[in-house]
């Protein structure tokens, strides 16, 4: 299932990446994107920046991660979830959950 977790935001946008402005011709709503993900495939409004997410079986092995390559390792993987999510973690439970990836 293909979801949208932030990935292709203008906010993340580096200058090597490119920026998409998309309008709906029926809302006149904009979207500026760095990457338009599944909608490029459906062509629907609403699959703008989504993305299907990895297998996380040996997720260790394959970096770099996210479908541009932005996170270099693990632990730039759970950072980019603990500040786009507000989740609030410890360094303890963000180091947890890199060993526990790692172990998959």
């Amino acid at each position: 299932m293909p979801l949208d977790i932030g990935i292709a935001d203008e906010s993340r946008r580096t200058p090597d990446m490119p920026l998409y402005t998309l309008k709906n011709k029926t809302t006149n709503e904009i979207i500026k994107t760095t990457d338009p993900g599944r909608a490029l495939i459906t062509g629907k409004w609403k699959d703008i920046g989504r993305f299907k997410g990895p297998i996380l079986r040996s997720v260790a092995s394959r970096p770099p991660y996210f479908h541009d390559g932005s996170a270099a390792d693990l632990p730039a993987v759970i950072e980019f979830y603990n500040n786009r999510f507000s989740m609030g973690l410890t360094e303890d439970e963000k180091a947890d959950l890199v060993a526990f990836l790692a172990a998959l």
